[in-house]
């Protein structure tokens, strides 16, 4: 009982630091993700989300393919992902604290676009879709810290609707 309250406190103190900070650039979000459970778990269910979507051909949706892992430790992720819809880049580095922890672990996600293009996917979706793809959601403990001053595009992010539009567009560009 008293682990659970002292991760509330936790949780909720990460939340205010991110209120209190200043906004990032748009180009930039930061995520951050809480579990009831050491950092092996987590890690390796992402792990295994990037591998099953680093293909080249989307299978599971517009947006859920060409993520490479760049580098992988104990202590954090960069991956690469690449838009096959827009050619958009962005980097994103995952921080794992504190990896050997038995019973918590938060998962620190900052994605950077590095294309001048500016359109294409929803920088809070890249990162969203990953967690619920890879089934972290229902894990133990879950928590998403997460705004738009520290992550712009969730303010607009409409990460299921985007899907949606995209394969109807998709639909509809193959009767013409």
């Amino acid at each position: 009982m008293m682990t659970a309250r002292a991760l509330l406190a936790f949780a909720g103190f990460l939340q205010l630091v991110l209120l209190a900070s200043s906004a990032v650039d748009p180009s930039k979000c930061i995520a951050i993700w809480t579990f009831r459970l050491p950092c092996s778990e987590p890690v390796r269910e992402l792990v295994k989300q990037l591998k099953t979507w680093s293909t080249k051909k989307c299978r599971d949706g517009p947006e859920k393919c060409r993520y490479e892992i760049l580098t992988e430790s104990a202590q954090s992720l960069e991956v690469k992902h690449t838009s096959p819809q827009t050619g958009k880049v962005m980097d994103i580095n995952y921080e794992f604290a504190p990896p050997a922890a038995k019973s918590f672990c938060k998962i620190k996600a900052i994605s950077t676009s590095t294309s001048k293009n500016s359109t294409g996917p929803n920088d809070y979706c890249i990162l969203h879709n990953l967690i619920e793809a890879s089934g972290l959601m229902e894990a133990e403990g879950y928590q998403e810290i997460c705004n738009k001053e520290k992550c712009p595009s969730k303010s607009s992010a409409h990460c299921d609707k985007e899907e949606v539009l995209a394969d109807k567009s998709q639909l509809f560009t193959r009767f013409l």
